[in-house]
């Protein structure tokens, strides 16, 4: 599904159940050193005369790669502020990884799901865990569930989902969600 078509989707949700909705353009560049720096060289680029030159992509994509990888890192060192950046200080990428599950991992890290937030868009109360009866979160679904203690116990034990990140394989963590039937519904 398109990034498009589930914006349309809430909007509509959200007009329709009469919330004012004001959209604002953000300058997304400005300020932010490692876009600026882009922008520059980009620009710079434009006057350079155009080659022929043949580079297989097998050679350019690892480059490129680690240099917007590079340009990632650089731009989340400067959201200190960010509430988010307390539970990951590094930008990684998995290349043994779909995107799916590089998603997947990374609402996991941060505590924010489809599952677990989608109410604050919709105005609803929290979702509860169908066997606990407590609010569901992705702590509760991790390390404290007590109807998913065997499941979690044959993929890993952890007291903390710090210490899931810290210790426990990324595929590992990907499985428990998939035996636990979470895996398409965050």
């Amino acid at each position: 599904m398109g990034i498009l078509y589930l914006f349309f989707t809430f909007y509509t949700h959200l007009a329709n159940s009469g919330k004012i909705i004001i959209l604002c353009w953000i300058p997304s560049h400005v300020n932010i050193r490692g876009n600026e720096r882009a922008d520059t060289a980009a620009k710079s680029a434009l006057s350079l005369p155009i080659t022929n030159m043949k580079l297989p992509a097998c050679e350019l994509i690892p480059c490129v790669s680690k240099f917007c990888l590079d340009e990632w890192q650089d731009i989340w060192d400067c959201c200190k502020g960010n509430k988010l950046h307390t539970h990951c200080l590094t930008v990684k990428h998995s290349k043994n990884m779909s995107c799916y599950d590089s998603v997947l991992l990374n609402r996991l890290r941060i505590g924010h799901s489809r599952l677990t937030h989608s109410y604050l868009l919709y105005g609803d109360g929290p979702p509860t865990c169908q066997s606990c009866g407590i609010p569901l979160t992705v702590k509760h679904i991790l390390v404290e569930c007590s109807n998913l203690r065997a499941i979690r116990e044959k993929h890993f034990t952890v007291s903390s989902v710090t210490d899931l990140f810290k210790s426990i394989d990324n595929h590992t963590i990907i499985n428990f969600m998939k035996e636990t039937h979470f895996y398409h519904q965050l």
